[in-house]
């Protein structure tokens, strides 16, 4: 994974708060998973907690982990007073030397790691850590066509006020290549500092994207077998109209 690229989007984690500040949907999906399981929870690529500390404070024994540690001081920050144990690492090598009953991601961390061995390392390292009747829940973008594209001119995508008042305006690249099935998304944030001047920030965030059953061959042959299969966070059947791929598993 070229982890300069793909981290340079996450490094400013107020930021990312700010264009994030919903509650994420897969929330109360993993909520009312991880309380039917019982036992202590690993959210991999948890960010700034968006998830991760909703679940605490509904009783759910969990782990926070990331690769960012700006993104881990920030979660940290915004848990105060919550019993979390928050862990900068990488998902591919991460050593805990414990086992989890629920396992989980929700930002779509194997689509950040754009190599199929490293793909496989992140997919072991799951399996060391979870216990023998847990449970792995892994969440992929649906690789719609319409999505797969090249967009080279650059389209404003929205604006978001930050809390020193300053308006930052975002807009966006899109390229997608189609040999290593990786689209790259290309951030621009402007905004005008005290000064007077225009202050440009490029972030490039390439994603690999995963077709279904090259998803469930995936996980068949690195030793997990998948109980259910969702096309959203609402439970709803995988179809070719769905948002997501979401993949409950155990391992063999």
């Amino acid at each position: 994974m070229n982890e300069q690229n793909n981290l340079i989007e996450y490094a400013d984690p107020i930021l990312y708060d700010l264009e994030n500040k919903d509650f994420d949907p897969s929330g109360s999906f993993m909520l009312k998973m991880a309380k039917a399981l019982g036992g202590s929870v690993l959210e991999v690529g948890c960010g700034t907690g968006r998830v991760t500390i909703p679940l605490a404070q509904n009783g759910v024994n969990i782990v926070g982990l990331d690769v960012v540690p700006g993104m881990i001081e920030r979660a940290k920050a915004k848990s105060n007073g919550l019993f979390i144990e928050w862990i900068a690492a990488d998902a591919r090598s991460f050593q805990l030397n414990r086992k989890f009953r629920l396992i989980f991601e929700t930002g779509c961390v194997f689509q950040h790691i754009l190599v199929r061995l490293e793909q496989e390392a992140y997919l072991a390292n799951v399996r060391t850590h979870l216990e023998d009747n847990g449970r792995f829940v892994i969440s992929l973008i649906f690789p719609h066509p319409d999505i797969l594209t090249n967009v080279d001119t650059e389209k404003d995508w929205f604006k978001v006020q930050h809390p020193d008042g300053l308006e930052i305006r975002v807009s966006g690249t899109e390229h997608y290549d189609e040999v290593n099935q990786i689209k790259t998304e290309t951030a621009y944030r402007r905004w005008t500092d005290a000064d007077g001047k225009e202050v440009l920030r490029i972030a490039p965030l390439p994603l690999r994207y995963v077709f279904p059953q090259e998803m469930e061959a995936m996980l068949h042959y690195n030793g997990f077998t998948i109980l259910e299969r969702y096309g959203d966070y609402d439970s709803s059947p995988l179809t070719n109209e769905s948002r997501m791929q979401i993949y409950v598993c155990r391992k063999r």
